[in-house]
């Protein structure tokens, strides 16, 4: 288990992010991924006086921060090209995240395709290609990684991650999302993109609803997925994305938290020798 850390999304969490720290450490948790907030709310993380506060509350807690997702790029998507709006707002928002992940010493920073950013056309593609061509030069300057998650088959993302062609673009494994945007098979997903994989991942659990069960107890082989894991010595960041503030999960105020205890209890047992 040494070689394992395990971790959350803020947004997920109890109370939706508010005292993350603090409650992350309560819950047994190493670490919280940021997310950088949205355009129509000033991008909250970026604001001085909210990074300062992450950063002395991390101390504090002894909790890390092992990347910021742009979950905003789900409502400002970029995959109709260059010449939207709402692209010329994602391009620029990554290049606020590069500043604010330096500033706060995080040298990872996650690109979801997600929702109104889902690739479905073979165009979409391509502007997901030339903004992570973008967003890899940007960040390369700093000595930053650029992860990407999307729902791409695995021979697809392997041609993404060819013609991309910076060697700071990693592919961000989630757990679920494959199956629960288009009914692939989550093992072969694994299994083949295991070697282009970041050092971090999200695992949720669901059928229905993405995050919507706790782990195990969804469709996505999440007991299998985690023995692959295992088997190949993954070392790194489990960053558990169930949400435990909405429902079905959110089935009162109290269990929220102890729903969070219960899925790092089977993280855990997952990796015990």
């Amino acid at each position: 288990m040494e070689k394992i850390k395990i971790g959350a999304v803020a947004w997920g969490l109890p109370g939706a992010g508010y005292y993350a720290p603090r409650i992350a450490r309560a819950a047994g948790l190493d670490g919280i991924q940021l997310e950088l907030g949205s355009y129509e709310m000033g991008y909250p993380l970026a604001q001085e006086l909210v990074r300062k506060s992450y950063i002395e509350e991390g101390e504090k807690y002894n909790i890390a921060y092992p990347a910021i997702v742009l979950n905003d790029v789900m409502e400002h998507e970029f995959i109709n090209g260059k010449d939207t709006k709402n692209t010329k707002i994602a391009l620029e928002q990554i290049e606020i995240a590069v500043e604010t992940a330096d500033k706060m010493n995080i040298r990872k920073i996650m690109i979801p395709n997600f929702l109104k950013n889902l690739i479905t056309e073979e165009q979409h593609v391509e502007n997901t290609i030339e903004t992570l061509q973008f967003a890899c030069g940007v960040a390369k300057k700093k000595g930053i990684d650029i992860l990407t998650e999307n729902a791409l088959d695995w021979r697809r993302q392997r041609e993404v991650m060819e013609k991309v062609g910076h060697s700071n673009l990693k592919v961000h494994f989630d757990t679920q999302n494959f199956k629960y945007n288009f009914d692939m098979d989550q093992c072969e997903q694994l299994e083949n993109l295991f070697d282009l994989m970041d050092n971090q991942l999200h695992t949720k659990d669901g059928i229905q609803f993405p995050g919507g069960k706790l782990l195990g107890e969804g469709n996505t082989l999440f007991y299998d997925q985690m023995k692959f894991l295992k088997e190949h010595h993954f070392e790194g960041w489990i960053i558990i994305e169930n949400y435990y503030n909405m429902y079905p999960l959110r089935n009162d105020m109290i269990a929220q938290a102890q729903n969070l205890i219960t899925d790092i209890q089977t993280i855990k047992k997952c990796f015990l020798n």
